[in-house]
């Protein structure tokens, strides 16, 4: 029976050889430019996580009520978060194999799962109403940012750490 590791392996190892992953592997010019799409939606959705959670806990912005904010920030963050994750997976299928091993990746990979899954159930139920009480709206907005902050530190480790990808075994 073929484990979720194996599986996993296997589709780094498509990814590796796909023509995307080959394509924007073997460019000069194109990593670069979808790396910057991924890094401007990442300081768009930073931006807007940290001024959403700043009012989320009081700070600055006393202007707008938090769910008018969170409603008027919700398709930038949504937009971000659908650029990072496509070319996310383009910067990704250049390099699969090497990232399989490589534990500040699987450290991004976990924080973004969890970043995306809180944003969109517990935070988005806390700022879609302004009757939370203090308490729960300054935990609900640390631990976005302490998440959110995990994927971008994950993210920034990986020029950091390395992974022979010949050290990997199918």
């Amino acid at each position: 029976m073929t484990s979720l590791k194996d599986l996993i392996l296997a589709f780094c190892m498509w990814c590796n050889e796909s023509y995307v992953g080959h394509t924007i592997r073997d460019s000069v010019w194109l990593f670069p430019f979808v790396e910057i799409f991924h890094l401007l939606a990442l300081g768009v959705l930073g931006g807007c996580m940290l001024v959403l959670n700043m009012r989320l806990m009081g700070i600055g912005f006393r202007t707008d009520s938090v769910s008018d904010l969170a409603r008027d920030l919700r398709p930038w963050i949504i937009g971000s978060i659908a650029v990072m994750l496509v070319s996310g997976f383009l910067l990704f299928s250049t390099e699969a194999v090497k990232m399989y091993g490589n534990w500040g990746f699987q450290v991004k990979m976990l924080f973004l799962v969890l970043s995306i899954v809180f944003t969109f159930t517990i935070h988005r139920r806390v700022t879609s109403h302004d009757g939370a009480a203090a308490g729960v709206r300054w935990t609900t907005a640390l631990l976005s940012l302490a998440m959110w902050a995990m994927v971008g530190l994950g993210g920034r480790s990986l020029g950091y750490i390395t992974t022979a990808a010949s050290a990997v075994k199918p």
